[in-house]
């Protein structure tokens, strides 16, 4: 029998879905646009439509291909080589030669390049597709196909399907220009190409907003939205179908254990399940919780194994679970290994807690059953946030431990009392009640650590605090001098300075309070030393917002704002620029210098910041900063678009020297770098900055850059 006769048709054949795909324009577009390079790699997934677009690409084209679908055989070169060349054969008839040559004890390799040659010499433009690719493992038939695509001529193309990058040189392909790259995000279905796959192929009718819950819900894998529509076909209540489709679904479970996690080695599937736990990915990370190595590694090979591993960032060093394939992991350990779930989330816990990564480290915590351990985590990670204004999120932490372990732990009431008077959330009787559980804790002698220590003199503050709502400047001065009494030495230094710079804030508060402005000046100035050496700059911001009241009630509204604005510059954007008080003293001082628009920017600034960390006292305030704007506004005071006192045009022109420090500006460049970039002292930076503000009729280096702009001076 011919060596022909043995090959099996099948596997040359392309092949035909049995219902007309839903039509991909915009894949087809992308792959025509890689014809004029030699290789083009799909690479993606099982389920996410490689062979179903490479055909639809086909079908419509007029020009010559051939197709070989691999198995696992093919890793025999011989074999492999006898298909290959009976591919070939499909392009140019008739041409059996090279089939002819592989003979037993001839090296298969020799016929590849008679391959390319007859390629060439068929002299029009033909594609090779070479599908599941990811089945050849044996070098020599890696290297067969490497030497094929070395002597491809011109017209041909080659496409390679497959489920993991091929052993091929990609990166200095990439480099030169001859690589086209298709994967799973190209892959994926648009809102559009879904909802005609519903209606046209499933024939199951979608609302929008349930199209876009099973979309974001799948992250548009196609084969999973068939694993949906099928579920949904003639089903009464879609709505609430969709809404209960998850990772649990038979369908969704079957498919993904028989296609992704059933072919994988045993290893490998012991590291995708024990890391499911993990929200984010690294390879450390999965070193502790896996309790093994190399996870950096691992990670890297299952990136190009296209094993549903989503990178996170350009190095890839973070990476996250594809997130239903991330629940149905999850669902399968929890079958497994029930017994082990608490543990791993423990060793994520530990993990996060040492990187300073409060929020996984108490989320991970929690989910590990360990109510003592979470407890303490949120004790200590607590101070540290309200002390930033992350009301909100410590809320959110105290809120999801049983309220019995919150009142038997002296710094978790301390740390709840806080958020209620701080986001103005309750009474000060609620707030006393929760004061008192803390004395309660402490009593017992629970709590005689060194969080237990800070205690005595958070309450103090308390007591100041609440004196000061409640207009009682005496008490509140009384209290917070006390709080600075009470502050333990065997404290940390950084503990120490801000529980000390809080308590002079607060006497500062009680000053004004009390109609004592010079006092309240003076304390808020001695509270800066403290803050600024804790390295609490959130606290700062207030502070000095604190100032620039004085300077307001003082009729100092220029003062105010300079004040504030050197703040900001001073503290950079990760800083003071956070603090809602800042920014709401910032618009109250506009206001009152007649600046609408700018004061209008800041106190929504301020109203934004405020909102998100539950900070309501200063919402409130920027709130009556927005009323104000919007009075004046009624009453035809100030400008929405200019300050009053800004010229129509230019007042004189720029020096070359002022222009490059405007456009440093514009790019966002520090004072500090401007001046290294321009080899000038700060001070000198300053000066410019001073001038351009004045012949742009500008009174910050926002509104400088914005004239500029306007002028053209800029782009």
């Amino acid at each position: 029998m011919a060596a022909m006769d043995r090959l099996l048709p099948l596997k040359l054949a392309m092949p035909r879905p049995s219902r007309p795909p839903v039509r991909r324009p915009r894949l087809v577009q992308l792959l025509s646009g890689a014809l004029d390079v030699r290789l083009t790699v799909i690479s993606a997934p099982p389920g996410f439509g490689k062979t179903t677009a490479l055909v639809d690409w086909l079908s419509g084209l007029p020009i010559g291909h051939a197709w070989l679908t691999l198995d696992e055989a093919d890793n025999d070169p011989v074999r492999f080589v006898r298909y290959l060349a009976a591919a070939v054969g499909e392009l140019a008839p008739g041409e059996a030669g090279p089939v002819e040559e592989v003979a037993p004890g001839r090296d298969p390799l020799q016929a590849v390049s008679g391959l390319a040659i007859l390629l060439a010499e068929r002299r029009e433009p033909s594609i090779l597709v070479l599908d599941d690719y990811q089945l050849i493992t044996a070098p020599a038939v890696q290297r067969a196909v490497g030497l094929l695509l070395e002597g491809l001529p011109p017209p041909a193309h080659l496409v390679l399907s497959t489920r993991a990058d091929p052993a091929l040189p990609l990166a200095r392909m990439r480099a030169r220009n001859e690589l086209v790259e298709v994967r799973a995000d190209a892959l994926r279905f648009t809102i559009d190409e879904a909802r005609r796959f519903f209606t046209e192929r499933m024939e199951v009718a979608l609302d929008e907003p349930d199209l876009e819950t099973l979309l974001g819900r799948t992250e548009g894998w196609p084969a999973v939205l068939q694993l949906a529509a099928l579920s949904l076909a003639g089903r009464p209540d879609i709505p609430g179908r969709v809404r209960a489709f998850a990772a649990t679904h038979r369908f969704v479970l079957d498919y993904v254990i028989e296609e992704v996690l059933a072919g994988l080695p045993p290893e490998t599937q012991d590291f995708l399940l024990r890391t499911s736990i993990l929200e984010k990915l690294c390879g450390s990370l999965c070193d502790a919780v896996s309790g093994g190595s190399g996870g950096q590694a691992r990670l890297e090979a299952l990136e190009r194994a296209n094993l549903l591993l989503v990178p996170l960032d350009d190095e890839r060093l973070w990476y996250r679970h594809h997130a239903l394939f991330a629940e149905v992991l999850r669902a399968r350990l929890g079958v497994l290994h029930p017994e082990d779930v608490a543990g791993l989330h423990a060793r994520a816990s530990t993990w996060c807690e040492e990187q300073g990564d409060d929020e996984a480290a108490i989320a991970h915590a929690i989910r590990s059953g360990d109510l003592e351990r979470t407890s303490e985590i949120v004790a200590e990670a607590s101070i540290r946030h309200i002390h930033t204004g992350e009301l909100s999120t410590v809320r959110r932490w105290l809120e999801a431990l049983p309220i019995e372990v919150v009142r038997d732990h002296a710094q978790l009431c301390t740390s709840y009392a806080w958020c209620l008077i701080l986001a103005n959330a309750a009474g000060a009787g609620v707030v006393l009640g929760w004061m008192s559980d803390a004395e309660r804790a402490l009593e017992s002698g629970r709590d005689a650590g060194p969080l237990g220590r800070a205690v005595p003199a958070q309450l103090a503050l308390l007591r100041s605090r609440i004196a000061y709502l409640e207009a009682d400047g005496a008490t509140a001065v009384d209290q917070a001098r006390r709080a600075r009494e009470l502050v333990s030495e065997e404290l940390s230094a950084e503990v120490k300075a801000t529980l000390r710079g809080l308590a002079t804030e607060f006497v500062a508060s009680g000053l004004l309070v009390a109609g004592d402005l010079d006092g309240a000046a003076e304390a808020h100035e001695e509270a800066l030393s403290d803050l600024r050496r804790a390295g609490n700059l959130f606290t700062v911001g207030r502070t000095i917002a604190g100032l620039a009241t004085i300077l307001l009630d003082r009729g100092d509204p220029g003062g105010a704002l300079r004040l504030c604005e050197g703040e900001l510059e001073r503290g950079g954007p990760a800083s003071v620029a956070s603090s809602p008080a800042l920014w709401e003293a910032v618009a109250r001082a506009r206001v009152a210098l007649g600046q609408v628009e700018p004061a209008d920017t800041a106190a929504r600034h301020a109203l934004e910041l405020a909102t998100r960390a539950g900070d309501e006292m200063i919402a409130r305030y920027a709130r009556a900063t927005l009323a104000r704007i919007a009075a004046q506004l009624a009453a035809g005071v100030g400008s929405r678009t200019r300050p009053p006192s800004a010229p129509a045009g230019l007042v004189e022109a720029l020096s070359e020297r002022e222009l490059e420090v405007l456009r440093l500006v514009a790019l966002g460049r520090s004072n500090s770098q401007i001046a290294e970039k321009l080899f000038v002292a700060v001070g000198t930076v300053k000066s410019h900055l001073h001038t351009i503000s004045g012949k742009l009729g500008a009174s910050n280096r926002v509104e400088a850059v914005a004239r500029g702009r306007e002028l053209g001076l800029l782009p």
